[in-house]
């Protein structure tokens, strides 16, 4: 692949990128707690997404970048903390956590096990603890 190739696959439009990934939305604090619940099962992997923010957009691509295997393990849901503020604030206040974006939160049997910002987020962190 050349590097204008590759350059383009980073900066491709977010809304293709996300749409091949396969991330899921979180509509309403229902639906969090729904999240919640089934990381009892399998684990839940959360990004909370700044759509004005270079780190965030760094971010996503970087977490973006786990295995097949590894997507298989977890499932993924995006939460824009422009677009759903309000739903940004309530996983922080549900899950004990403090408010961040970009932000990587990993759910296993009904709590937090992991989670991270900024530079912490990406793809090893998602491999490492799912």
């Amino acid at each position: 692949m050349s590097f204008f190739q590759k350059l383009g696959d980073i900066f491709k439009p977010e809304s293709e990128s996300k749409a091949d990934f396969g991330w899921s939305s979180i509509n309403d604090e229902d639906a969090l707690r729904e999240i919640v619940m089934a990381s009892n099962t399998k684990p839940q992997v959360i990004y909370k997404h700044s759509t004005r923010c270079a780190t965030s957009f760094f971010a996503l691509k970087n977490v973006q970048r786990i295995s097949g295997e590894g997507r298989k393990k977890a499932d993924f849901y995006i939460v824009d903390v422009i677009g759903q503020r309000t739903l940004s604030f309530q996983v922080a206040e549900l899950l004990g956590i403090h408010h961040e974006s970009p932000q990587l939160i990993i759910l296993k049997d009904g709590e937090v096990c992991w989670h991270g910002s900024h530079q912490n987020v990406g793809a090893e962190a998602v491999e490492v603890n799912i």
